[in-house]
């Protein structure tokens, strides 16, 4: 650079570190709306618009019927924490439709149901008490609630469905609020049952447990960031507890935490278990944010369009619980006793394009799918980040207010949590004997979705039509 003044060299080498930057996130945006080939050969094939259609017509000719799939009746009594929500609903809806009555039944949660699916009919009769799961007293209280007398002496069974779920955080700043729901909250029910006198215990976890964050930034020459496919199965539950940066985000390291937690418990007289829900959970046109949120909002804004990950459907969860249940009141304590199982629907994964492209194809209302760019997105969740610490420190966070609304979710650990997962959930097909649930599917994510979007039709078709 002879000739040059200090100057003029300082912006020649501001220029250079600037294309190089460019050019390196453009390299990063490119991977990043690519999927890689394990994820490929896991799902090779995108839904045909034809595929979809026939399907969607198929499904309104013959809706998925749940009921001859579901364990016999067990007459037991039945609390169901976070039962206002979608996997609470779910089994709720479940254990009525094989035959419980709806006075065997407590809902405790901070919420009540607002389900339309539940406000109605034998649902609406179910008990409700409502409490705060961070609270021991609270939710001791909600469990000694009496009973109606024809069923105070029939065995209980426990779902803990409820959770508080945040995938963006993962600093230990944030850490305590989520672990008091997730970690604390389950030893608070966990302790209730007990006390009640309680002989299931069967956990919602999740298959985040297993997931590892991927590493976007460093070699500008890698093929792919590392861990940006990942096969998921139960397989870490029998290696230690991973340290904190190991897990994607907080809400997954707690999951694991209260998860064993929950499985530790086992015991001949208290049998205890774990679903864990792989990974995105759909089937509640009101309330899950999946489907449910594309068709609500009539569209979406997002970069995971190539991403392949395995949906479940809330009925499928809520089969795999009532399985575990079946399962643990066998005279001998089972194989599956004390241990987690993956559950997810049939089929080989899809990616979140095929589901956008599914709800544009049979909604009746519009459905507008918006492209945007990972990469920039994600330097924008590091800034989100960032400001999110300033906001909790001791000055910054009268310059800093903390993130609010859409922005406060936008986080880093959303793009760790939206990698190329394929769990598999071969365990829980396993037969009893062979220490699995006996676990069967009742429909693939295709047929599940179609299924929603047709409720939604019918919830929300013209006078008209």
């Amino acid at each position: 650079m002879d000739g040059l003044t200090g100057i003029q060299q300082v912006r020649l080498a501001a220029a250079v570190l600037f294309a190089l930057g460019v050019a390196y996130l453009w390299r990063l945006n490119k991977v990043m709306s690519q999927t890689p080939p394990g994820a490929v050969h896991a799902s090779p094939y995108r839904w045909a618009d034809s595929e979809v259609k026939a399907t969607y017509q198929r499904i309104k000719a013959n809706p998925i019927n749940w009921t001859k799939h579901l364990p016999p009746k067990a007459n037991r009594r039945y609390v169901v924490t976070g039962g206002s929500g979608g996997v609470g609903g779910q089994i709720i809806l479940h254990l009525l439709l094989r035959g419980e009555s709806p006075e065997s039944i407590r809902i405790v949660d901070f919420r009540k149901v607002e389900r339309a699916d539940m406000t109605s009919g034998a649902a609406a009769k179910v008990d409700f008490a409502q409490a705060d799961i961070t609270s021991p007293s609270a939710t001791q209280a909600a469990f000694d609630k009496p009973w109606p007398s024809r069923v105070a002496k029939l065995p209980l069974t426990v779902f803990h469905t409820a959770a508080l779920i945040i995938p963006g955080e993962r600093t230990m700043g944030t850490f305590e609020r989520i672990k008091r729901v997730n970690v604390d909250g389950t030893q608070n029910v966990l302790n209730a049952a007990k006390a009640a006198g309680a002989t299931i215990f069967i956990a919602t976890s999740s298959a985040s447990v297993a997931h590892r964050p991927a590493t976007y930034w460093g070699n500008p020459f890698r093929r792919w960031p590392k861990n940006y496919f990942q096969l998921i199965d139960e397989s870490d539950f029998d290696q230690p507890l991973p340290p904190h940066e190991k897990f994607f985000a907080n809400y997954a390291h707690t999951k694991a935490i209260s998860e064993r937690i929950v499985c530790q418990a086992n015991s001949p007289k208290f049998r205890t278990g774990a679903i864990r829900p792989a990974n995105a959970i759909y089937g509640s046109s009101n309330g899950d944010q999946v489907v449910g949120v594309v068709l609500r909002s009539q569209g979406t804004q997002s970069w995971m369009s190539n991403i392949v990950q395995n949906f479940v459907h809330g009925g499928h969860i809520s089969l795999g619980h009532l399985d575990f249940e079946a399962a643990l009141l066998r005279k001998e304590m089972p194989k599956c006793a004390g241990r987690p199982f993956v559950i997810t629907d049939d089929g080989p994964p899809p990616t979140y394009g095929d589901m956008y492209h599914l709800c544009h194809l049979v909604s009746e209302m519009p459905v507008k799918i918006t492209a945007l760019p990972p990469a920039p997105l994600l330097i924008l969740a590091h800034i989100v980040e960032l400001v999110a610490i300033a906001s909790r420190t001791p000055v910054l966070k009268y310059i800093f207010p903390e993130p609010k609304g859409t922005l406060a979710i936008l986080q880093p650990g959303v793009f760790h949590a939206g990698l190329n997962y394929v769990a598999t959930d071969k365990a829980a097909q396993r037969s009893v004997e062979q220490g699995g649930l006996g676990f069967r599917h009742v429909h693939n994510t295709m047929e599940g979705m179609c299924q929603q979007v047709l409720d939604w039709n019918n919830e929300h078709a013209s006078p008209s039509s």
